[in-house]
């Protein structure tokens, strides 16, 4: 700019929750995620170079990340449940 450089915020990050969400990424998309993508744009031109410009379509999976949150202090003494909503995947 006539002022010079301008910093411009584009909210690209990563998403959080501890990649718990990069495994289904991968199942969608048929094995890439955001994080390893920006990790090969930096380090691995070829791998890079191999990540279509564009998600498949349809996408090769379906899923659904869930976040599990208690308002109450205290300790977790059972799970009713977990084990079937284990089964599921």
């Amino acid at each position: 700019t006539s002022d010079g450089p301008c910093l411009v915020e584009m909210n690209c990050r990563s998403h959080g929750w501890d990649g718990a969400w990069v495994p289904l990424a991968k199942m969608l998309t048929g094995g890439y995620a955001q994080p390893d993508v920006a990790v090969a744009s930096h380090l691995d031109v070829s791998a890079f170079a191999k990540i279509p410009a564009v998600y498949p379509s349809p996408l090769k999976a379906t899923g659904q990340n869930v976040m599990l949150v208690s308002f109450f202090c205290g300790t977790v003494r059972s799970t009713p449940g977990y084990d079937k909503m284990k089964q599921l995947s």
